[in-house]
């Protein structure tokens, strides 16, 4: 199958120079004689480390403090740092500051993270700077408090010094009353503000409301969020990341068209290389296009050339009744396109086995244990979603449009699939 976008692509990432692994000794060193110490802990042999491996050449080439250590010759001093899972990549300063990062692992999230972990976690702002600061970071969150207002400052602070790895907080003094937080996604150019903040959890919901892509790229962090969010999903598939961010691009106006009833998503082959088996595609697809309804748990694997437009195509057919859920055992036919635009019909086996494990032949485990496995490997336990959508059924298809979900329905993880 062949991604066809009509938007530019991003320069590619520089060559891979091959990891220059430090000892335990010298990242030890590092971490004591610099202000901060960014230290890649990798597992040789990883999907996940090779494929940061380009990216983090340019990382150090950026940042002199950066270093990379081989847990699997340096095991205790990883354990010392509690890494569980790989890569992991820690801000460490010689006081014992030991942040994770949590973003996408690509050299400008990386390089972002760390300019959000130099600065102060609340800045403050002036009406002089707050045109500048407000676009400092692709989310910024401004309070606007009385000096009265010490408990609404306090809960601020505190909700900045949790998420100031993720995002920019600024405080600006108000001369009355009543406190406000207004908060910028410069990513998808939206702006969200309110002065309801008595709720113990008003802050954060209003940073989360705001930070939310509209194509966000699926993690082991927000899968179940996800999952459980009473909405389809409709998932790009590819291994270069070039494709994954010119596809996050080009699908933003689709995704902001129908962002009521589904979340385009985006996933790394590289972090999920089983994942399309659940879906009717074989495993070694480069990249490719598929819809769930998780509430249901059908799928509806797309077969054709990948456009914005044919995709949109694609979900009207399946929300007017004319696309079948794939049937998890069938043989998916898929069509590739080269450069020169001929066409032909590709198939594998292993889409055929996939689909007999996927329709249950093989028994998953139970969804609750295997999240439960995960979530004590992971360095942060997944943040369950409040936010669910309501239905709106229009003409009695329901394949796009879910019904709002229940904490006691089951959803299976993608590992489950």
């Amino acid at each position: 199958m062949c991604l066809k976008l009509f938007v530019p692509l991003l320069a590619l990432v520089g060559a891979s120079r091959g990891w220059q692994h430090k000892t335990a000794d010298q990242v030890r060193s590092a971490i004591e004689t610099n202000d901060y110490a960014l230290v890649a802990f990798v597992m040789p042999n990883s999907p996940r480390c090779e494929a940061l491996d380009p990216h983090w050449a340019n990382v150090e080439d950026a940042i002199p403090a950066a270093v990379s250590i081989d847990c699997s010759s340096h095991y205790d001093f990883c354990l010392e740092n509690d890494v569980a899972s790989y890569p992991a990549i820690r801000f460490i300063r010689p006081d014992g500051t030991n942040k994770p990062f949590r973003g996408t692992r690509k050299g400008s999230e990386i390089g972002n993270f760390v300019n959000r972990m130099l600065r102060p976690v609340v800045t403050r702002v002036e009406k002089t700077t707050l045109s500048s600061f407000r676009s400092s970071d692709d989310v910024v969150a401004v309070a606007h408090f009385t000096p009265e207002e010490t408990s609404l400052r306090d809960r601020f602070a505190e909700l900045a010094e949790k998420l100031h790895d993720r995002h920019a907080f600024g405080l600006q003094d108000a001369a009355a009353g009543p406190g406000k937080i207004t908060c910028w996604n410069n990513a998808i150019g939206a702006m969200q503000m309110s002065t309801q903040l008595e709720a113990v959890d008003a802050m954060e919901e209003l940073v989360k409301r705001c930070a939310a892509p509209l194509v966000p790229r699926l993690t082991r962090r927000n899968e179940v969020e996800h999952l459980n969010s009473g909405k389809s999903l409709v998932y790009f598939f590819a291994r270069v990341e070039d494709y994954l961010e010119a596809w996050t691009e080009a699908v933003l106006a689709l995704a902001k068209k129908y962002h009521e009833y589904m979340t385009f998503v985006t996933v790394d082959l590289n972090e999920y290389p089983t994942m399309p088996a659940s879906f009717g595609f074989p495993n070694e697809i480069e990249d490719a296009v598929a819809l769930q309804n998780p509430a249901t748990g059908q799928v509806y694997p797309y077969a054709g050339e990948i456009t914005v437009d044919a995709v949109e195509e694609f979900i009207n057919s399946i929300s007017d009744g004319k696309v079948e859920p794939w049937d998890g055992v069938s043989l998916l036919q898929l069509v590739e396109v080269d450069e020169q635009g001929h066409t032909q019909v590709i198939a594998s086996q292993a889409a055929s086995q996939a689909g007999k494990e996927a329709a249950g032949e093989n028994k998953p485990k139970d969804e609750a244990e295997k999240v439960e496995e995960r979530t004590e490997k992971s360095e942060e336990k997944t943040e369950k979603s409040e936010d669910t959508a309501e239905e709106k059924n229009e003409g009695g298809q329901e394949p796009v449009k879910e019904t709002k979900k229940t904490e006691s329905e089951d959803v299976k993880t993608h590992d489950e699939l």
